[in-house]
């Protein structure tokens, strides 16, 4: 990561509370980085004291006279006031980057992470990393603009969990048949139940098969002996 927003973000994801972050000046720095971490392939955040910071990289204008050499006077004064300017820039540099879709993503992420959504949605959202947080509110969005449908689950479960596949029953369109692909266990089991919950209308009854597909005649792949389910 370089830029202050990265920061932020993986800070974030890491479970930090990115109000307790602390931005110090970096006593050596690259003029290609706004980032100074110990190592260039930093990601965890959790064992730094403080994220040190190059403010010239795009903030010249700011902190030429803050973070002057010869300006020795009230060294805490002008630490404190360096943390305050970044969180203000970063809480700037995260908004300015969100378009009005990604900003109604975060107001649902909120509602989600507050329990409105009831209190089992909160866990089993942390199961998906930030693509597929960010697929699954997508997902959301598009569901309150068009209406419940089979093609967002579809798309869901073909985004979300690999090598899925859905279908839907030639005798009873209500029965919709779902392969998993992955051995059954409880993380996968609980994606499942929440996708289920989110994007899927009550007159739908879902069967899911984890592992083996099901025999489908005239389908010789899924007619194996000992690596099919009959259903």
């Amino acid at each position: 990561m370089n830029y202050l927003w990265e920061a932020v973000l993986a800070a974030g994801e890491q479970g930090m509370d990115t109000d307790r972050l602390r931005f110090g000046m970096a006593e050596r720095f690259s003029g290609y980085m706004e980032l100074s971490n110990p190592y260039l392939n930093q990601q965890e955040l959790s064992g730094l004291p403080v994220i040190e910071m190059n403010p010239y990289y795009r903030f010249y204008h700011i902190f030429k006279e803050l973070c002057h050499p010869d300006q020795e006077e009230f060294p805490r004064l002008r630490e404190s006031m360096f943390n305050m300017i970044f969180h203000l820039l970063a809480e700037n540099d995260i908004l300015s980057g969100m378009t009005r879709k990604e900003y109604y993503k975060e107001l649902l992420f909120r509602d989600i992470r507050e329990g409105l959504y009831g209190p089992l949605i909160p866990e089993e959202i942390g199961l998906f990393d930030r693509n597929g947080r960010e697929t699954l509110l997508s997902g959301m969005l598009r569901q309150y603009e068009t209406g419940s449908s089979l093609d967002i689950f579809k798309d869901m479960m073909e985004d979300l969990i690999e090598e899925s596949i859905v279908y839907q029953s030639n005798d009873d369109f209500r029965e919709i048949l779902v392969f998993a692909g992955q051995r059954e266990e409880e993380g996968i089991r609980k994606k499942m139940d929440l996708l289920i919950r989110l994007f899927v209308e009550l007159p739908y009854h879902v069967e899911i098969y984890y592992e083996h597909h099901f025999g489908i005649m005239g389908i010789d792949c899924t007619m194996e002996m000992d690596e099919m389910v009959l259903c």
